[in-house]
Parts: C-alpha cells; sequence; structure tokens
C-alpha cells in the first residue's frame, strides 16, 4: 500500500513513517506544501494523511486543490489546531478520518488499516485480506485478579509485537475488565463465580444456582471460540476451566490443526502432592497430556521448581517451559534509607478476603508512639465486600489512614513505599520485587496453600518478610513498622516472563495470513 504523508515537522513525520512501514506500507514524505503538490502529481496513493499547518501552506487548501486528483482516495487530516472551523473545513472535503494532535501512533495504524480495507473487493475477499492471527486468552477470575493480570500483560506485549494481531480476553472478575482499553485488545465478561472452597461454587452475583452460570459460561466460551478459530488459545492456571468448563472446548480444539492451546501457569499452584492428587483423581493429567501443546510455567527456575513438583516435565514431554516472572513492570533497584519506614503502601490486590490484613494495619497505627508516626496508604481492592469497604474507610478516617478502594497504576505507588504490605499474590509481590520495595507478606490461610507456600519461599530466599494469619495483629505490624525494611533482591529471578511469554505466542501465530484462512501446526 503506498500512502503520502504530509507533515512538515521531521520527528513526527519519521515516527509515522516507522509505525506505517512496519504493517507493510510505502510511505512517501511530503515536508512541505509545495512538496505536496510535487507529490500529488507525480503518483497514485491509496491514502494520504496530511497536516493542517504547513509552514508554506494549508494542507486543507491543498486537499481542495488536489481533488481531482485524489477522486476516491481516502484521506486522514491530523493537526494540533483541532477547532470547530477546520473540522467543519475538512467535511466539506470528504476527509475520512480527523486526528488531534497528539494521538497514539497506534490509533494512527488501526485508522489507516481499517481505511484500506474498505472497498478492496467483495465481502468473503476483503475478510480474507483483512483478518491478521487472533488469540483467545481465558482467566476463571474466581477471587482475586491474578489470572487477568498476567493475561492482560501478555497481551499488550503481544500486540506490540505482531502486527494486525487481535487479543479477545474471557474474563469472569465480578468487576470486569478493571484495565484500561488498548489497542488490538477486547474482553468478553462470563457471568461471574464465586469459589466457596476447593472445587465448590456459586454464582456471583446473579441469584441462579452454579450449574446454570458454568452452562451459560460454558456456552459463551464455545461460541466465541468457534466464530473466531483462534491460533492460540491460552488458558490461565485451571487446566480444565472451572467446573470444568473449558473441556468441551478443548476437545472440539483437539482435532482442529488450526488452534494451538497453551495453558499458563504460575509458579507455585499449591502443595504439589496435592495438586498432583488431585490432577490425577479428576482427569487432568490425561486432559493436560492430550489436549494442551504446551505449558509455560510463568516463574523462576531458582525460586521454586516447579516443573518437577508438579510432574510437568512427564505430561508433555520437551513442550514445558518455565519463561521467567510475568509482570509489566521494569526491574530497577533503589536504595531504602534507614530507619523506620516513612511511608508505607498496604495494597488487599483484589481485596475480596483482605479486610483482616488491613484492618489490623489500620489499627497498628495506633499502637506507634508519636515519634514513630508514619504515612499509610491502604488500597482495599475492588472486589472487597462494599460493607467491609465502609469499615475499612471509617477505621482509616478515624486513624488518619488514606484508604482508597482501587487505583489504576498500583505499581506507581509501590515506587513511592518505603514499606509494602501485602498478602502473597502472585501479581503484588512480583511488581513490589521489581520495583525493589520491601514487603512484608501476610498469606491466605487457604483453600489453597499456594499463598503461604510462597510467602515461605519469600523468606528463605531473603525477598519478603512473611507474618503468618496466626501471627497477625496490630501489636505485631507496629512493631514491623518500627524497624529498619530491608529492600527485596528481585533482580536475582527472571522477570521476562511477559517477554518470553508474548514471543513464544507470537511463534505459534500465523506470520501471514493465507487466502483460505487455514494455517496447520508448525
Amino acid at each position: 500500500m503506498q500512502i503520502l504523508l504530509i507533515e512538515d515537522e521531521a520527528l513526527l513525520a519519521r515516527n509515522i513513517s516507522r509505525a506505517l512501514k512496519r504493517v507493510g506500507a510505502v510511505v512517501r514524505h511530503a515536508g512541505s506544501a509545495s512538496d505536496a503538490r510535487s507529490a500529488l502529481m507525480a503518483g497514485e496513493y491509496d491514502l494520504v494523511i496530511a497536516d493542517i499547518s504547513l509552514g508554506d501552506g494549508d494542507g486543507l487548501e491543498l486537499l481542495g486543490e488536489a481533488a481531482s486528483v485524489l477522486l476516491e482516495t481516502p484521506v486522514i487530516v491530523m493537526t494540533g489546531q483541532d477547532s470547530v472551523r477546520n473540522r467543519a473545513r475538512a467535511e466539506g472535503l470528504s476527509v475520512a478520518a480527523f486526528l488531534s494532535k497528539p494521538f497514539a501512533l497506534s490509533r494512527l495504524v488501526d485508522l489507516v488499516s481499517a481505511l484500506l480495507r474498505t472497498g478492496t473487493g467483495t465481502e468473503a475477499e476483503d475478510a480474507t485480506h483483512r483478518r491478521g492471527p487472533s488469540v483467545v486468552m481465558y482467566s476463571h477470575d474466581t477471587i482475586g485478579l491474578g489470572h487477568m493480570r498476567r493475561n492482560s500483560a501478555i497481551a499488550r506485549e503481544l500486540v506490540a509485537r505482531v502486527p494486525h494481531v487481535s487479543v479477545l480476553m474471557l474474563v469472569g472478575c465480578p468487576a470486569g475488565m478493571v484495565f484500561e482499553p488498548h489497542p488490538g485488545i477486547d474482553y468478553v465478561k462470563l457471568p461471574s463465580l464465586s469459589k466457596l472452597g476447593r472445587g465448590a461454587f456459586q454464582a456471583g452475583s446473579l441469584r441462579i444456582d452454579a450449574q446454570t452460570t458454568r452452562d451459560m459460561r460454558m456456552r459463551i466460551i464455545e461460541g466465541v471460540v468457534a466464530a473466531i478459530q483462534p491460533d492460540v488459545f491460552l488458558v490461565d492456571h485451571e487446566p480444565s476451566g472451572a467446573m470444568d468448563e473449558l473441556v468441551p472446548v478443548l476437545e472440539t480444539l483437539r482435532a482442529n490443526p488450526k488452534t494451538r492451546t497453551i495453558l499458563g501457569l504460575r509458579d507455585i499452584l499449591d502443595a504439589p502432592d496435592r495438586t498432583r492428587a488431585l490432577w490425577s483423581e479428576r482427569g487432568i493429567v490425561r486432559l493436560i497430556a492430550d489436549t494442551y501443546d504446551h505449558v509455560l510455567v510463568y516463574g523462576d527456575k531458582g525460586f521454586f521448581p516447579s516443573i518437577e513438583a508438579y510432574g510437568l516435565a512427564a505430561l508433555k514431554p520437551g513442550n514445558v517451559t518455565s519463561c521467567g516472572i510475568v509482570t509489566a513492570v521494569r526491574p530497577r533497584r533503589r536504595l531504602i534509607p534507614p530507619g523506620k519506614p516513612g511511608r508505607v503502601l498496604v495494597s488487599g490486590g483484589g481485596g475480596r478476603d483482605a479486610f483482616p490484613m488491613i484492618s489490623a494495619a489500620i489499627a497498628a497505627m495506633g499502637k506507634l508512639p508519636d515519634s514513630k508516626r508514619i504515612q499509610m496508604t491502604v488500597v482495599t481492592g475492588p472486589l472487597m465486600d462494599l460493607e467491609l469497604q465502609t469499615e475499612a474507610m471509617r477505621l482509616g478516617a478515624k486513624s488518619g489512614v488514606e484508604v482508597l478502594k482501587s487505583v489504576d497504576d498500583l505499581p506507581s505507588l509501590m515506587s513511592k513505599a518505603d514499606l509494602l504490605i501485602t498478602m502473597t499474590g502472585y501479581n503484588s509481590i512480583n511488581e513490589a520485587l521489581a520495583l525493589g520495595c520491601p514487603i512484608v507478606t501476610v498469606p491466605r490461610l487457604g483453600p489453597s496453600a499456594e499463598q503461604r507456600l510462597r510467602a515461605e519461599a519469600l523468606e528463605r530466599a531473603g525477598l519478603a518478610h512473611y507474618l503468618s494469619r496466626e501471627d497477625l495483629s496490630p501489636e505485631n505490624i507496629a512493631r514491623l513498622l518500627m524497624t529498619t525494611p530491608v529492600a527485596p533482591h528481585g533482580a536475582r529471578l527472571n522477570t521476562q516472563g511477559v517477554r518470553n511469554a508474548a514471543q513464544m505466542i507470537a511463534s505459534m501465530c500465523a506470520t501471514e495470513t493465507q487466502p483460505n484462512m487455514e494455517r496447520a501446526h508448525a
């Protein structure tokens, strides 16, 4: 595709040209109105992108002069002088799109792709040309946000790596997709399920039984996969899905040579003996061996021996990869000033069962002598019950503690904190490790032993201080707040999980779309 770019700002023109060339466009740049006039007369273009203010002329006037040359050529106008008048002038020229500066280059690339798809032939032919690789990601999300956060981090890296890829996330989180929208990524909300205990569920919000909820979710999942026929189907954590809802679609995909299936597992699942026994009892061993093409372990080999502990190598010989910790946070080291922490962040993760830790941390403020007073911020998490959130805010107001329901950028708060008090969820812990933030972690008691095992491993490695639920009290937290925090050594862990996982998924996506839309297994 041939594109004429009319832009007098050299740096912006270079960035736009590079972005468009990465998706296969041939870009001719005209840096002034006079250059643009010559370029318009010298060739035919599939699309024109023009700035309004060109130094030696007006872009809209130039486009008006070239109307007889442009004919049906789509035109995108961009400007830093957005106004009702300029938009009216653009509409008078039948401009296809109007972009106000500054704008995201990804937005421009998507717009260009959409405009160039229009009118390329019959509907069937157009569908053949516009379809890029697709990935469906599943996270059952019955308690926290961790599964969805891992998939979201990998999805963002993937769309940055693979041109035209589409990622559709199937999420069961009661709060829906709690992260910002991103080009190339969308989600389908599954009816929520709430986990009552090991293998026991109920409907999360609807006043219906768990089996009906499961049936609804299963039909949605099957419909999405049948419609998209993804190149890759990535499942986070639960091989058979909540209440085995993935089994039918995995069996269907097993017979489809087009779709590769990947199981993504965090480094610690539960007590290894318990996990292996449960997998054997429920048929998960056979499901992994027969229906998944590859297993990705989201962890550092030196932190926990996941592949050996859970018998993964025997299930998928040669098809298990330990790809490193999955976190979107860039690792960095920092110096922690000596003495007591001045700024303490208390995070409940998703927040569903974080109230005991949060209430004890707030109460600890009243146990500190005036000379040891600190600044504390509490983030309850979006999944905490409303009445408990209200109580946390009441306690915070009484003790001079800032209490927030949720924040858009928790790592930003971590980066400014001298100490993090948190439960032992995968994402919060690994974000803090990457940021070099000292950690006091309070693992949940159950139903899984995952958080306890993680806390023990963290303390053995000198990466966090482990405070058990049995020892959780305002007095014990107050004592910790009066000691010198020790920065974790997160740089020792492999934190390239997002990059490595996205790279593997990208390798499984077809590099180019075939006319019949069929792609065989690699």
